[in-house]
């Protein structure tokens, strides 16, 4: 019989990073995947496939509910993934959330783990996360910053590479042309500041003139409203949704010369398929990534 795990992450919201971790973490059939959002996966079952509340109050409920009816088909282990993110400084109830999710999993006796994984602000006062931390039992994460915040607070964990590394992703001998470029709508749309270093750190590279310019977007819903903007300064600009198709990720990559922007994933790719890229960095995962590959950063 196969064993059954839960993932938990940022499912289900059409990223395209998260969406891809997701690829290489689901192995079993049997096993069930929590969703924030109702872009549902062609290969997980539709009833293993779980949308959560919108209410944190109902969202706590469910999960708790949802975790004494799996512990009872057999579930063994919880996987956190998929950009999974513990930070001091999101909401309480956020925090609380995952604290008390946890601790019912150790109740239940269901293994935790967090699959490279990145770490937020950490606070050594702050009791749920730092508490919830030291209740999974294997922790990975995905850069160095994070790695040090855990060093700093006395969790156990290891440094891996990315998930998705290990997909076999393979470059197709075609022309090289494109020049593909990202932006993480959901953080300029919150940041003026950050929006208007978006643009200068694009015209450190691009000319108005340009041609065979592809904005791509990594998540459906937030990224497409930064094209309309960026076509009035690069009027040959062309607009890509990007999906998780493994055949659609090495058509458009192989095409590719070099990536510029924000999406981390976007970089990640660019370095598998063995593309230069420069990274607006808004956070530590992109900053440690273009230092590690000697590729050039800004800070946001």
């Amino acid at each position: 019989m196969d064993k059954i795990k839960l993932f938990v992450g940022y499912y289900g919201r059409n990223n395209i990073g998260d969406d891809l971790m997701l690829k290489v973490l689901y192995d079993k059939s049997s096993s069930y995947v929590f969703l924030q959002g109702d872009n549902f996966y062609n290969f997980v079952e539709l009833k293993k496939q779980i949308l959560l509340s919108t209410n944190p109050v109902y969202k706590l409920i469910q999960k708790i509910y949802t975790l004494f009816i799996l512990k009872y088909k057999g579930c063994s282990q919880v996987v956190f993934g998929g950009g999974t993110q513990f930070s001091s400084n999101s909401k309480i109830f956020t925090q609380l959330d995952i604290f008390i999710f946890i601790l019912f999993c150790r109740i239940l006796s269901i293994e935790v783990i967090a699959e490279s994984v990145g770490i937020g602000s950490l606070s050594k006062k702050n009791i749920f996360i730092i508490g919830a931390l030291k209740m999974i039992s294997q922790i990975s994460v995905r850069d160095l910053t994070s790695s040090k915040k855990l060093v700093a607070s006395n969790i156990k964990h290891k440094v891996v590479k990315d998930l998705v590394y290990k997909l076999n992703l393979k470059s197709k001998n075609t022309e090289k042309i494109y020049t593909l470029i990202t932006a993480t709508g959901t953080v300029l749309k919150l940041n003026n500041e950050f929006t208007q270093n978006y643009y200068k750190f694009l015209k450190t590279y691009l000319k108005k003139e340009d041609k065979n310019i592809i904005f791509c977007v990594f998540q459906k819903e937030e990224d497409e409203y930064m094209y309309e903007v960026l076509k009035q300064k690069y009027p040959n600009l062309e607009m890509l949704e990007l999906s998780s198709s493994i055949q659609e990720i090495e058509k458009v990559f192989s095409k590719t010369k070099e990536v510029i922007g924000m999406r981390y994933h976007g970089l990640i790719l660019a370095d598998i398929f063995d593309l230069p890229f420069k990274g607006f960095s808004y956070d530590d995962k992109v900053k440690d990534l273009c230092s590690l590959k000697n590729m050039p950063f800004h800070k946001a």
